[in-house]
């Protein structure tokens, strides 16, 4: 449920709203000259919105990659080309234990 309230209504409100979306799982968008300008929702939803925000980004971006890349590397790839270019011998489990 959406409450809506000009922004004048706000002051004496606050304590009351703060509550209403805390216990009762509410969203408020506070309005001036009827253009919303806030929106007052549960901390843990808005950390929740935004972490499946930057997961559905994140998604978006790997499917870019891989659609983009012809060719794909494996770890041991990887490290064989750093080791030849840097001679070097670095091994996976040298890694992993770091």
């Amino acid at each position: 449920m959406v409450n809506v309230l000009q922004i004048a209504e706000v002051g004496t409100e606050l304590n009351k709203l703060v509550r209403e979306v805390s216990d009762r799982h509410t969203q408020v968008v506070i309005e001036s000259e009827g253009k919303p300008m806030v929106a007052m929702v549960r901390y843990d939803y808005l950390t929740n919105l935004l972490e499946a925000l930057e997961d559905a980004i994140d998604s978006n971006l790997l499917k870019k990659a891989v659609t983009s890349n012809d060719a794909f590397f494996s770890l041991d790839d990887v490290i064989k080309a750093h080791n030849q270019e840097h001679n070097v011998e670095v091994v996976v489990e040298e890694l992993m234990a770091k």
